[in-house]
């Protein structure tokens, strides 16, 4: 503990705090003691935490014109002219977790009783008769973020009375599908209503059942409430076969004979011979034995478990991308086009970048640049060093750059020859794509087809604004995201998974020491049954599996190895697997979490690393277990190029690789599933626009609801289309599932910055532009009020990294339309000095914001200080100079009121603080 460099005090702290991390509890008024210590107050974190409230919707449950009062009917509404009443509710899952079914408790599913009582609850509102009939065809699953829709419709009677209705869900704001949950009849109304029938043939059984106190309050609101119907309903359903849910399938002859019990008998017995051992009638009566409800016959069905969870987790955000036809637009003016090296496209021809910059300052009236990207081993390469000196070029910032990559695209349905791209040229297209991501309008990608690639296909493609594009027999095609059939969940067709794990056989995992391959091992183990797991990965022996996995999964019965390999050198990898026992049987590989790295900063050898564990891997387990034919061959990717997330150009180029090798093992009709499957709540970075983290459950639901589903390349992705209409626009990708709002009429935000500044007296345009900058900097880091941004707070305070700080780049970028440096909240680190720049830059006869010459030349030295990292020997001078300074300073304005040691921590800055925790200089004064 001692050493000769440190002093005792210090060298004893360090050892508290090491045993104090490790659980070891200490006496801290004595430890402390006489040293004048007191509690201080850490840093505030720059991602806390907003609450949001759900406010109840007036029309849900009580309150308004046509309201029931009843939760889950809300509010009816006759139809002109067909007589159909329509009862609408949202049904928030924490306002309604009493409703869910008790006999799953890991899936959020509202029992069929509760169906059943909402609708005899419609009979009464319509003066109805009994529900003859009610079949249930899908559960209804609560979403676990945001609200489930639920509308039950029931038509005018028919001449003898009856009436057909039917209960529809969705889960969102209004852009999911409706799902037929249940349907059936009502009766015509009985006068005077039918007595409660006797018990029923056969075996009966007796129990009772009754509201716990918490519920008391609400029994009011139903006919009868839906956790006592459902109580009792299970204490007729009997046992279930293993691993399976026993949930009521029909109902025949429903009749309320009293409301508002709160405590039941319940008579049930088998329905008769002719009905079946599933089939049961119900009497129940209060405990005077006066009936409160009568069922005539009750029919059950046993679902697997893992379907209802599995459904749940997926939440219905399973996507499949195909490539569609370009809808046809106005035919505009030609663009004339500047043609950079070989492309064979007619136009102005320049060979190089600098040369078309040259002729664009000299005033040449081009529309766009076209460009052709070689399919060699080298066109990642190629890729990447294309996009850096494109936007490394001022002079063709206003200039799109279309792209030309024969083959690169992994376009859906295949094409006509059945193949998919070539690794390394989908590769090219994946890099393109994430260079889209950090400079939005910047590419234009297209694969094109052997031959000259006519003027007006690019000109179509141009006008349409479409980021990427497909030219295929002579037409143009785009991708979209649909929603993806899972035939698998509650109440589909499919009673089996499409792919099941032998449980005789070894699953590997690639990537073994990542997080999402530690979820997805105990996944397998716990849910698919695997008992052989072989976890590969090139880091060293003992930094990987984490503590305690092997373990864990050894206690449910799994046999795991985990090596070290490095899985893209082939002879290691086929080593490797020529050892596996028993057989192979499924793989699953993982690329792991990529290190952000914007466009600017990414090497050629930082993109072939990337390339060599991802996409090279995955071409050498194609190989190496192609005459072994898994049953099960899954690749996972990110959301990185869908999502349009800055950093991640790398990342992008392997993803897209994968998804080639997917579509290439499809037409050699082996096994494969691409699955792009979105961050999750631990390791998302701040909330982009339009979309959710998702939870482990959701993640491991979606995996398994992709294994059912079929397309070769899919998208797991939770979407919230209200965020995405609201924040800058729907992207391309995502069209045909949200629906972008109608583009606003030109007015207040719709002006160009520029103008507005100018258009505004001196000493308002930089509280103008300091909104802007507070309102972008609260998009960017999710945050909900841009007046919670502190002006002079720095930027690296609030919680900036690089990837923020060239998010706000771009979006600077579109408000201002002009070019920004990368460097830009760097070189201005807070609100207020980035606005001042912005002044300077927009209306420069404005000037600088009128401000003491030693704040400004403060603002100086702090841009230097974070323009870049400065060796320990300078960066302490800089420190002792600083400290010296404030001294000083602190002497002549303080005097005897000057802070005491722990008010300067409690003053100090969330990087002193941390630079004193690290022991590096900086920390405030002592």
């Amino acid at each position: 503990m001692l050493r000769r460099d440190r002093p005792e005090p210090d060298s004893l702290m360090q050892a508290v705090a090491r045993l104090h991390h490790r659980g070891v509890g200490f006496d801290w008024p004595r430890l402390f003691a006489g040293t004048g210590a007191k509690k201080a107050a850490l840093p505030t974190y720059a991602f806390q935490r907003d609450s949001y409230w759900l406010h109840q919707d007036p029309g849900a449950a009580g309150h308004g014109p046509g309201s029931t009062g009843h939760p889950l009917l809300g509010t009816a509404v006759t139809a002109a002219g067909s007589g159909e009443v329509l009862f609408t509710t949202h049904l928030p899952p924490h306002t309604h977790g009493r409703l869910t079914d008790p006999a799953l408790p890991d899936a959020p599913v509202v029992p069929a009783s509760a169906l059943a009582e909402a609708v005899l609850r419609a009979a009464g509102e319509l003066g109805a008769g009994p529900l003859e009939r009610l079949a249930v065809h899908v559960p209804l699953l609560l979403p676990e973020h945001g609200a489930a829709q639920l509308q039950t419709a029931v038509g005018p009677p028919d001449d003898a009375g009856r009436r057909p209705f039917a209960v529809h869900g969705r889960h969102g704001d209004g852009e999911a599908p409706w799902t037929l949950h249940a349907d059936g009849v009502l009766g015509a109304a009985e006068e005077p209503p039918a007595p409660a029938p006797a018990a029923g043939r056969g075996r009966e059984a007796s129990a009772e059942a009754a509201l716990p106190e918490e519920l008391l309050p609400d029994a009011a609101a139903y006919g009868i409430h839906p956790a006592l119907l459902e109580a009792a309903v299970r204490t007729a359903a009997g046992a279930a076969p293993a691993g399976t849910v026993r949930v009521p399938g029909e109902w025949l002859g429903v009749r309320l004979h009293a409301a508002g019990a709160t405590a039941v008998k319940v008579l049930s017995a088998d329905a008769g011979a002719d009905a079946g051992a599933d089939a049961v009638s119900l009497r129940l009566t209060d405990p005077a034995g006066r009936p409160v409800l009568s069922v005539d016959r009750l029919a059950f069905r046993d679902v697997p478990e893992a379907r209802f969870a599995a459904a749940a987790g997926a939440d219905r955000s399973l996507y499949a991308p195909e490539w569609t036809a370009l809808a046809p637009a106005p035919q505009g003016e030609a663009v004339p086009w500047a043609v950079l090296g070989t492309a064979d496209v007619e136009g102005a021809a320049f060979e190089d970048i600098a040369g078309l910059a040259a002729a664009l300052a000299a005033g040449a009236p081009f529309g766009a640049a076209v460009t052709a990207l070689g399919t060699g081993p080298d066109a990642p390469a190629e890729a990447l060093d294309l996009a850096r000196a494109w936007l490394a070029e001022e002079r063709v910032t206003g200039l799109p750059l279309v792209v030309l990559i024969r083959g690169g695209a992994p376009v859906t349905p295949p094409r006509p020859d059945g193949t998919g791209p070539e690794g390394r040229v989908a590769a090219a297209w994946g890099l393109l794509r994430g260079a889209q991501a950090e400079a939005p309008g910047r590419f234009v990608l297209i694969d094109v087809e052997d031959g000259r690639v006519p003027g007006e296909l690019l000109s179509a493609v141009l006008a349409s604004g479409e980021p990427q594009a497909a030219l295929l027999d002579g037409a143009a095609r785009v991708p979209r995201l649909g929603r993806a059939a899972d035939p698998g969940g509650p109440g589909g067709a499919a009673p089996e998974p499409a792919v099941r794990f032998d449980p005789d056989g070894t699953v590997l995992i690639t990537g073994g020491a990542g997080t999402q391959a530690a979820l997805l091992a105990r996944h397998l183990v716990a849910a698919h049954g695997v008992r052989h797991l072989l976890l590969l990965d090139p880091r060293a022996e003992g930094t990987w599996p984490e503590p305690g996995l092997l373990e864990e999964l050894g206690r449910s019965g799994a046999r795991v190895r985990a090596l070290t390999c490095d899985t893209a050198d082939r002879s290691a990898l086929g080593a490797a697997l020529a050892a596996v026992t028993p057989p192979l049987t499924g793989v699953v590989h993982t690329a792991g979490a990529e290190q952000e790295t914007p466009l600017p900063h990414l090497t050629a050898d930082r993109l072939a690393a990337v390339l060599r564990s991802g996409a090279d891997t995955a071409r050498h387990l194609h190989e190496l277990t192609r005459d072994s034919n898994p049953a099960a061959f899954v690749l996972l990717t990110s959301t990185a190029a869908a999502t349009g997330t800055p950093g991640l150009a790398a990342r992008a180029a392997a993803d897209a690789a994968l998804d080639g090798l997917a579509l290439h093992r499809a037409a050699l009709g082996l096994p494969v599933t691409s699955l792009a499957l979105g961050p999750r709540e631990a390791e998302a970075p701040a909330p982009r626009e339009g979309f959710r983290p998702l939870t482990e459950r959701e993640a491991t639901g979606l995996f398994d609801a992709a294994l059912r589903a079929g397309p070769a390349t899919l998208v797991a992705l939770p979407l919230d289309p209200g965020a995405m209409r609201a924040g800058r626009g729907v992207p391309a990708l995502f069209r045909r599932l949200v629906r972008a709002p109608a583009g606003p009429a030109a007015a207040g935000t719709g002006v160009p910055l520029a103008e507005r500044l100018a258009a505004l007296p001196a000493e308002q345009r930089h509280p103008a532009a300091l909104a802007v900058v507070r309102a972008e900097v609260a998009a960017v880091l999710g945050r909900s009020d841009p007046g919670a941004i502190e002006a002079d707070r720095a930027f690296k305070e609030l919680g900036f990294d690089s990837m923020i700080a060239v998010e706000l780049r771009s979006r600077l970028g579109e408000r201002t339309g002009i070019r920004l440096p990368a460097t830009l909240a760097f070189d201005h680190p807070s609100a207020r000095t980035l606005a001042a720049h912005l002044v300077t830059l927009l209306a420069p006869d404005a000037g600088p914001a009128a401000q003491p010459p030693a704040l400004a030349e403060l603002d100086r030295l702090e841009a230097v200080l974070a323009a870049g990292p400065q060796d320990e020997g300078e960066r302490g001078a800089i420190v002792v100079r600083l400290q010296t300074l404030l001294a000083r300073l602190t002497e002549t304005t303080g005097g005897e009121d000057a802070p005491a040691p722990a008010d300067g921590i409690e003053s100090a800055s969330a990087e002193e603080i941390f630079a004193l925790l690290d022991g590096r200089p900086g920390g405030p004064a002592d």
